[in-house]
């Protein structure tokens, strides 16, 4: 019984070890890139010794790997729910209906969750290049579910899904979204805001799904 419950406290310990190292390289790699990030500092942030990461993850290489698996399965939990498993049933109101719901959580997420600051960053910096964070996230989170965004606004729209316009659409309805959480602090001193709690993420959730109902209702106007 000792030995059972040593070697569960061990593997506690050694999942803490692995979490602490991939969230502080994941604000190391958004903050100053992966090649100016040394597996020192990172162990040094994370409270361990430098030897735990080839434990854990076979050198920094496998970390990075680590913090772009993270990152997509946080863009997954967020946008699963909304986005991948939506059954419109082929109607139109419906599906705008999802496409809202969806914008809404993704803005709750990149505002309301403290992570998403050095979730956003580090994607930003990272996706700015084809590479091992690019092939990672791309297909397992970004294309299936920027997909399956174009296909409710094409339904909504009355539009092709796959149209240039309906795809440059939905990137340009998840650039919104993420220019608020880039663009925090500018937003803050601009809209004269001392914080952005629930009023204000409110806000800006009410301000892009107007964006998304005037989107949709052009295309549906130019197909009358």
């Amino acid at each position: 019984m000792e030995k059972q419950a040593k070697g569960a406290g061990e593997g506690r310990a050694g999942e803490e070890t692995r979490a602490a190292l991939v969230a502080q390289a994941l604000i190391l790699f958004g903050a100053k890139g992966y090649e100016a990030t040394s597996t020192r500092e990172i162990a040094a942030a994370a409270g361990t010794n430098i030897a735990s990461i080839a434990y854990h993850f076979g050198g920094k290489e496998g970390l990075r790997v680590a913090c772009a698996e993270l990152v997509a399965q946080r863009l997954m939990a967020v946008a699963g729910k909304a986005v991948l498993m939506a059954d419109p049933g082929g109607d139109p109101a419906r599906a705008l209906a999802m496409v809202e719901m969806a914008a809404s959580a993704f803005v709750g997420f990149l505002l309301g969750q403290p992570q998403a600051r050095d979730i956003a960053i580090f994607v930003v910096r990272e996706l700015s290049r084809p590479g091992t964070v690019f092939e990672t996230i791309y297909p397992t989170a970004f294309e299936p579910m920027h997909r399956k965004l174009c296909a409710l606004l094409g339904l909504a729209a009355g539009c092709d899904p796959e149209s240039d316009d309906i795809r440059l659409g939905a990137f340009t309805l998840i650039g919104q979204a993420i220019y608020f959480r880039i663009g925090y602090f500018i937003v803050m001193r601009r809209m004269e805001w001392e914080e952005i709690g629930p009023p204000e993420i409110e806000a800006v959730r009410a301000t892009i799904i107007g964006n998304i109902r005037a989107f949709v209702a052009a295309r549906r106007g130019r197909e009358q």
